[in-house]
């Protein structure tokens, strides 16, 4: 069963971890989390302003090796954890 699970595509969850847990040190690093961080409106709960979407843009382009395109400032998952960690690793596919 462990071989075939090493052929089995990771589900969006598993592929997406390390994105996640980068994005949940990156707000943690600014102030205290709320539950169910991942799916939180990064926006809504005032985790972050527009300054700090430029500076957490910059973060991530320079951890992951992306860059981002003027549509994904405008796509809904954009606004969470879970949402932009998706982002991330459609950007790291294309490169």
């Amino acid at each position: 069963m462990a071989l075939l699970r090493a052929y089995l595509p990771l589900k969006k969850s598993e592929s997406m971890s390390k994105e996640i847990d980068w994005l949940k040190a990156y707000f943690e690093e600014r102030a205290p989390l709320p539950a169910g961080v991942e799916d939180v409106n990064f926006y809504k709960q005032g985790m972050i302003d527009s300054f700090g979407v430029i500076e957490l843009v910059e973060a991530i382009e320079q951890e992951f090796n992306v860059r981002f395109e003027q549509s994904h400032f405008t796509d809904r998952r954009f606004s969470s954890i879970r949402g932009l960690a998706e982002i991330i690793c459609e950007l790291k596919q294309k490169t």
